[in-house]
């Protein structure tokens, strides 16, 4: 059975920083937090070691494909699953490609769906990978 290291547990156990989230508008007219793939990637790395976790995209659906507005719209889910050691976690994503070319609207919305389920699925593993944006008062966000 994986027991993380102490080095690790003092790792998963800091609160997220603010300078690692970044902000858009969302659906409706408020704004979403959330932290880039590339960071929780980096995250990951440092503290799981670089040969010490693994991604695996298990499944992809194209969900909608269609024009809209004289370009290609294109919408995916992904399941992605993370194994560190022998725990296995997995998170599921959606992404949307428009572009005028078919095929980026295809690559855009796939590489999308495959970050927001890697992301899911990691978020698990606690703040550091996003998990401290779940909660609306975002009390283990420092700005340290």
């Amino acid at each position: 059975m994986t027991q993380f290291t102490e080095v690790q547990n003092t790792a998963l156990e800091q609160p997220l920083q603010r300078r690692y989230i970044s902000q858009r508008k969302g659906a409706g007219n408020f704004t979403l937090s959330y932290i880039e793939g590339h960071h929780a990637i980096r995250e990951a790395n440092r503290i799981f070691g670089f040969d010490g976790w693994s991604r695996e995209t298990v499944d992809v659906r194209i969900v909608a494909d269609g024009m809209r507005a004289e370009r290609h719209g294109v919408t995916y889910t992904a399941r992605v699953r993370i194994t560190v050691g022998d725990i296995v976690r997995e998170g599921c994503g959606v992404g949307h490609g428009i572009d005028r070319s078919l095929g980026q609207a295809h690559e855009s919305a796939l590489k999308e769906a495959e970050t927001d389920a890697m992301k899911r699925a990691l978020m698990t593993f606690g703040d550091q990978f996003g998990l401290a944006l779940y909660d609306k008062a975002q009390e283990n966000v420092t700005d340290d």
